[in-house]
């Protein structure tokens, strides 16, 4: 398959959830498992000490499908937590947009699915309790395959492919409510030379047949795909722009969940996220180990709204604010810089 080239489309930082705990962790019980032939399509897999097969946990990492990896982060504190659970944890790699049409990334994530479902027994999994989760890229994706209809085919050669594809639970963060891009521009209110990811929609116009250019919009239209025959759903709010993690497109979601009878909640912070996917794979928590809802640290007013764009690597912010761009980093170091100055006096 050609080679895709991409212009610059100043994406938002990725914030993702395993990257801050990369080193840190129970390590993987199985490392660079092969789900399909591709070298990109390998996962990591963290198994709790259960008798009875385990429900899963499937996550898939951000990126904007153009970065992003598992090859370093074998150590996963997440992971262990949920094998404290009784939950057994998959962190998946797919192919990015450079080797790979878009849907066949989300065909990536779905056959990683098929794959450990084939796979139940080998790992003493409960293939009936299947839950996906990720940031940004990972949300979306875990959003595509909670709507989707099932890929399963019945007739398949590979054994893997005849196994569903759906969930039981889809969970993220900064999801997108559609990958049918000809959307976004009046989803978030923008020109269309303005919008992210139209030169890439453009280019792929170009190149195929209408009939098929429409034949992809709807598949991966997860608003139209929407019904109330999709498992629950939790996301967590938006950024307050129009960049690919905008409130614009939880709103948009809400409104075609409510529309469509899909049952769809939004997330406060992480820990309803976890909460939200333990009840939903059955797993009920003692008392003394239920989420505590974690306060926010603020930025000052005075400190005005953070940079949109951003680089897309991740880490430790100074100051106490969590995790971030080395973006957001050095702006929250200037503001701190100016008023340490301003207490001192100079």
């Amino acid at each position: 398959m050609m080679n895709l080239r991409i212009v610059s489309i100043g994406l938002a930082v990725v914030f993702a959830l395993g990257q801050a705990q990369a080193q840190e962790g129970k390590k993987a019980d199985h490392i660079l498992v092969p789900y399909g032939k591709q070298r990109r399509q390998v996962l990591h897999l963290w198994l709790p000490k259960t008798k009875e097969p385990a429900p899963l946990v499937v996550h898939y990492h951000g990126g904007g499908f153009l970065s992003g990896d598992i090859r370093q982060k074998i150590h996963n504190r997440t992971a262990e937590k949920f094998n404290e659970s009784g939950i057994a944890y998959a962190d998946v790699e797919y192919r990015l947009l450079h080797t790979a049409m878009l849907q066949d990334i989300m065909r990536d994530c779905a056959r990683a699915v098929q794959f450990l479902r084939h796979n139940a027994k080998k790992y003493n999994l409960d293939p009936k309790r299947v839950g996906a989760y990720g940031e940004s890229a990972g949300a979306g994706a875990s959003l595509w395959l909670a709507t989707h209809d099932d890929l399963a085919n019945a007739k398949a050669e590979d054994p893997v492919l005849r196994e569903s594809s759906r969930l039981t639970a889809a969970a993220g963060f900064w999801v997108q409510a559609t990958y049918d891009v000809i959307q976004w521009p009046k989803i978030l209110d923008l020109p269309e030379e303005k919008t992210p990811y139209w030169n890439f929609v453009k280019f792929w116009k170009s190149q195929l047949p209408e009939k098929r250019f429409n034949e992809l919009r709807k598949d991966l239209d997860m608003l139209g795909n929407m019904d109330k025959a999709d498992p629950p759903m939790m996301f967590t709010g938006g950024t307050p722009d129009k960049g690919v993690h905008s409130q614009l497109f939880v709103d948009k979601l809400v409104a075609r969940a409510k529309e469509s009878g899909a049952s769809l909640k939004i997330a406060r912070d992480r820990n309803e996220l976890s909460a939200f996917m333990l009840a939903r794979l059955g797993i009920k928590q003692a008392p003394d180990k239920a989420p505590v809802k974690a306060k926010r640290k603020q930025y000052p007013a005075h400190w005005g709204s953070p940079p949109r764009r951003q680089t897309r690597d991740y880490r430790k912010l100074p100051g106490g604010y969590g995790f971030g761009s080395s973006t957001l980093a050095n702006w929250i170091r200037q503001n701190l810089d100016k008023d340490s100055k301003a207490k001192s006096g100079e």
